[in-house]
């Protein structure tokens, strides 16, 4: 990564609105004497919306590298400065002008050159930017793939021009990571970096949990089913026959047989079906107690020989 300040002294992240450091140009100079150094006030620079200090400072833009005495017959030589890059890289260049050598417009027009390559024809910054002392700047992408372990750039005047000259302020170039997302060779960072895997679920296992999950949600909705439909008919269910409630010595039938309050007297208790074969009274009155019938009948209910029938209203042997 290169960050030349073009004529002028270093520049310190203290100097530059973002903190950025830009060194001298002269060590990257192919031929010392074909640059001369010129230089103005910063304050003279005039910035537009489309370039700000953040572009890059006022202290790069007030001195630049033009055509100096380089000692040759022809007068129409290049600045060129030499850059050590890393082969078979992708490399962002930008070029940064301020016309602060013109005293009139359309009097100065250059071309720039990337590695021999006419990357910026015909520049005439009038025309560009119509003002003196107002900056501008062009990117360009260049791609080293002939193995080349530099990288040049180059200035030079145009040759349909009376008056030659050419001027670079600043010059940053930059790498750009390979196919591998690296900037040091061919091998991918990925094989150096441990990233967390990725926990892959096996289909059949999904699909296992939740076929259990299916199956036991049915098994507790049949179990509930179950067992409501079971305290249900437990609930509904009438008794086939009524319980005696004994009273002393006297046989009171439940909801069947009832006592007159005046005459004293129980209602009859027919056993026709039975092997009893008889009808028996109860009479309080006379205190006649039938304990042979009771016993047999007790046993008999006991025993599941005897209930009672609602429909008939009468015990029956079963």
């Amino acid at each position: 990564m290169y960050r030349l300040n073009m004529g002028g002294p270093k520049l310190t992240p203290q100097n530059d609105t973002l903190g950025r450091t830009w060194e001298n140009d002269k060590k990257y100079l192919h031929v010392n004497g074909s640059a001369a150094s010129v230089s103005v006030i910063p304050s003279i620079i005039k910035y537009t919306e489309s370039v700000t200090p953040e572009i890059a400072s006022n202290w790069v833009y007030e001195t630049a590298q033009t055509m100096g005495n380089a000692n040759v017959a022809n007068l129409d030589f290049n600045i060129t400065w030499v850059l050590p890059v890393d082969p078979d890289f992708t490399y962002f260049v930008r070029a940064h002008f301020c016309d602060i050598v013109s005293t009139s417009l359309n009097t100065l027009v250059f071309n720039l050159f990337i590695n021999s390559e006419n990357a910026y024809p015909d520049i005439d910054l009038s025309t560009v930017i119509g003002n003196l002392d107002v900056p501008v700047y062009k990117d360009f992408v260049y791609n080293s793939s002939d193995n080349l372990s530099t990288l040049t750039v180059s200035i030079g005047p145009d040759s349909v021009v009376d008056y030659l000259n050419a001027v670079l302020n600043g010059l940053e170039i930059l790498k750009i990571s390979n196919e591998a997302r690296s900037l040091a060779g061919l091998t991918s960072v990925e094989n150096f970096v441990l990233f967390p895997s990725k926990k892959t679920t096996k289909p059949a296992l999904v699909i296992g949990c939740v076929l259990a999950g299916l199956v036991a949600i049915v098994g507790l909705l049949l179990c509930y089913c179950f067992l409501v439909a079971k305290r249900s008919k437990t609930g509904n269910q009438k008794p086939s026959w009524l319980p005696l409630l004994l009273h002393g010595n006297s046989l009171t039938m439940t909801k069947v047989s009832t006592v007159s309050q005046k005459s004293g007297t129980a209602s009859c208790i027919s056993l026709a079906s039975c092997n009893l074969g008889r009808t028996f009274m109860q009479e309080h009155d006379k205190g006649l107690v039938v304990e042979e019938w009771w016993i047999k009948l007790k046993m008999m209910v006991k025993m599941g020989g005897c209930r009672w029938c609602g429909m008939k209203k009468r015990w029956v042997v079963i």
